[in-house]
């Protein structure tokens, strides 16, 4: 159940973080345009802007929530799982950046969903045998 709650939150927070980020960096790039040749102005832009601080600050709560989360299970099954993120991301920037979505992504997104649902299904270690080695 623990692993579960910091897969879910991870994936909440990633997903967020990137959602914040796409918004900074539009903002950024609407700065930019006025500011072509001044660099340290754009620079600092992309620094003090609110929503890439947000952003910034979400990815490194992912970071340390999926560390915690491999203190349990395997990469090869938290990594593929945590890729769920896609989905939410595409549908996020969808719904909430009104990005044009083909559908030759949302196929892409739904082999992504199917591959997350096997891995899920697997189980989350690798089993260890009597003497404490992970059987091959």
């Amino acid at each position: 159940m623990r692993l579960t709650v910091l897969l879910v939150l991870a994936i909440g927070v990633q997903a967020a973080g990137n959602l914040l980020l796409s918004l900074g960096m539009k903002e950024v790039a609407a700065f930019s345009t006025s500011h072509s040749v001044q660099w340290q102005s754009i620079a600092l832009e992309v620094i003090t802007q609110p929503a890439n601080i947000a952003g910034a600050l979400c990815l490194v709560a992912f970071s340390v929530l999926f560390a915690t989360a491999l203190s349990t299970a395997d990469l090869s099954f938290a990594m593929p799982v945590v890729s769920i993120e896609i989905v939410v991301n595409v549908a996020l920037a969808h719904l909430v950046l009104g990005e044009d979505v083909s559908a030759k992504r949302w196929l892409g997104v739904f082999l992504v969903a199917v591959g997350v649902t096997l891995v899920s299904l697997s189980g989350t270690q690798t089993p260890v045998t009597a003497n404490g080695e992970r059987e091959r």
